[in-house]
């Protein structure tokens, strides 16, 4: 080190270190003016604070007002991990700097596989990016131009423009959606979209997201689209709602709406498979208060017909519904369980009215070896018809009856040196009486309205094998005899198994004794293999008249690029009815996805 007592000024060589509170600044050569605490540095200079870390050929810099400038300078921000480099930064304040040639990207490369460039910059760490005559360049090629170029340069929310999505469909022509994002505040945001479609027309959608104190949250979704081919406007709603609480009043809501004559909406225009085969959209609301051991509710529901040609004026809605429910409690020997409800079904077209539903249950179970349970439950249900002629239903039906189950099941385990055993078969008997056809016939608005008498005798077995990795193999049969069923006693004997290892395999059938046919089959196998996995699954309904496939299969050739493709097969005369094929690519510093999606015309 070297002094000059008449201009103060000190001279280090070497691996120069000066260090500040948390700050440290290194350099091959560093000069120090005692005078006006100027540095001035040179040869693999660092600039290192708790936010971020510069890198420079050489500098000059204050270490009172912490401003000064950096040659061929490249600034890392440790939290939100982006790169800023230029032939000049300027240090401005304690996050501010101005920047000339200036260059911004994500990528950790040396080459990165994208930035920003800029004739000059004006930069706050972990809040904006200003710059003029700014290109956004692929590798070293430049894309886009804009002669001013705003972007937030942190990980929160910040209001702005979101990645935009671009497609192709044969029917709808070039697709793009610009979504728009604005950060209200910590605890709610909004989106705004708008949708091109070539050859079909334009939509606008709003999205609005919010949290409470309380745990309450909300997501409410407004959307438009008008088909200028078709000369229809499509309507979607969806809002959710929801106020979570153990002790006191808890609700939620769950919105699903659609404009009558835009039903179509999800077969034409959505890209999920599970929209598109959709026969109904649910709307659904409760209020719960809780008490010991029990609930009060208020409920309603509201269901559109999806399918062409139905009306959803013809289903029955539940508008609204009153229960109480007691979960199981134990009264002396026995465990004591009821739901009890009073409903309102409203639709234009059919049969509608009211419905109070009384079920309280009684179970008991003993044994140890031979675990044998009775469960017993009384119901009463009355029905307040209107609308109810045409339909050939009494105005007015009271049904009082009962169910009884008793069940004898066990548990038999033969341990081996490698291998353990086990059968667990199990014996039931239901008692379902028979009530005056009268009380049967009313309107079937759910479940509650189903009666199916019976004295039936069930037998099922299910047998385990089990190693040292767990359960490796799981098969079980059932079948039951109803003596009410003259002419079929006898149920369709089914059939079940699993095997979870080397790879997952699931099959289930159901057999009729009286057609001599497999009613129902259906199968899945999950294969996967270092890097290639295969999936197949089989559907099949006799009674029906149905067959599908499910064949999938993805393939990983790195931890950036990966692909799926998923083949949905009606071997019924529908033929390939749904595909869809999914490439990612994900880098350190950016992403894409591609789907190409082939659905029923």
């Amino acid at each position: 080190m070297e002094h000059e007592k008449s201009t103060s000024m000190y001279t280090a060589r070497g691996s120069v270190l000066v260090e500040q509170g948390e700050t440290i600044m290194m350099a091959n050569e560093m000069k120090y003016d005692e005078k006006t605490s100027n540095i001035f540095a040179e040869g693999n200079v660092i600039y290192d604070t708790p936010d971020m870390v510069l890198k420079a050929e050489k500098a000059e810099f204050n270490l009172d007002t912490k401003k000064g400038t950096f040659y061929n300078a490249e600034i890392f921000s440790k939290k939100e991990k982006y790169y800023i480099s230029g032939s000049e930064i300027e240090k401005r304040g304690e996050k501010e700097y101005f920047l000339k040639k200036a260059s911004v990207t994500t990528c950790e490369n040396p080459s990165p596989e994208w930035c920003i460039k800029g004739r000059t910059a004006d930069i706050i760490i972990g809040d904006r990016l200003k710059s003029r005559n700014a290109t956004f360049h692929i590798k070293d090629f430049p894309i886009l131009y804009t002669p001013y170029l705003w972007a937030p340069l942190l990980t929160e929310r910040k209001t702005g423009l979101l990645t935009p999505v671009v497609g192709y469909s044969q029917s709808k022509g070039f697709y793009y959606r610009q979504p728009f994002f604005w950060a209200i505040d910590e605890d709610k945001d909004a989106t705004f979209i708008v949708d091109w479609h070539s050859r079909a027309g334009l939509g606008k959608g709003a999205e609005y997201r919010y949290v409470a104190p309380g745990n309450v949250e909300g997501t409410h979704w407004l959307y438009h689209f008008r088909d200028k081919k078709a000369e229809r406007d499509f309507y979607e709603l969806k809002s959710i709602h929801s106020k979570r609480n153990k002790d006191g009043l808890s609700g939620y809501w769950n919105l699903n709406l659609l404009n009558e004559k835009g039903k179509s909406f999800y077969r034409e225009y959505s890209i999920h498979r599970s929209e598109r085969i959709n026969r109904f959209l649910e709307s659904k609301g409760e209020l719960t208060i809780p008490s010991d051991n029990s609930r009060f509710y208020l409920m309603s529901q509201y269901i559109i017909d999806l399918k062409d040609g139905s009306h959803t004026s013809a289903v029955a809605q539940r508008l609204p519904e009153l229960g109480y429910v007691v979960n199981p409690s134990r009264v002396g020997p026995v465990v004591f369980s009821m739901t009890s409800s009073v409903s309102n079904f409203s639709r234009n077209k059919g049969t509608d009215g009211q419905r109070v539903d009384l079920y309280p249950k009684f179970s008991h179970f003993f044994g140890d070896k031979v675990i044998l349970f009775q469960n017993l439950g009384l119901r009463k249900t009355i029905y307040s018809l209107h609308n109810n002629d045409a339909d050939g239903f009494r105005g007015s039906v009271h049904r009082d009856m009962f169910d009884y189950n008793i069940t004898a099941s066990s548990r038999l385990i033969k341990k081996y040196e490698n291998l353990t055993h086990g059968i667990e078969p199990s014996l039931g008997y239901t008692f379902v009486p028979w009530i005056k056809k009268d009380k049967v016939n009313v309107p079937l608005f759910d479940s509650t309205d189903i009666y199916s008498r019976q004295s039936s005798i069930g037998l099922s077995v299910v047998n385990r094998l089990l190693d040292k990795k767990g359960e490796s193999l799981t098969v079980s049969v059932s079948e039951s005899y109803n003596t009410y069923e003259r002419d079929v006693p006898l149920s369709p004997l089914s059939v079940s198994a699993s095997v979870p290892r080397p790879f997952p395999i699931a099959a289930d059938a159901s057999y009729n004794h009286y057609t001599d046919r497999i009613e129902t089959l259906n199968s899945s196998i999950s294969i996967p293999f270092k890097k290639f996995a295969f999936s197949f699954g089989e559907r099949y309904n006799q009674p029906n008249n149905t067959m599908f496939y499910d064949i999938g299969a993805s393939y990983a050739h790195s931890k950036n690029l990966s692909a799926e493709v998923k083949v949905w097969y009606d071997s019924k005369g529908g033929g390939v009815r749904d595909s869809n094929f999914i490439m990612k690519y994900q880098q350190q510093c950016w992403g894409m996805t591609m789907l190409i999606d082939r659905k029923p015309r």
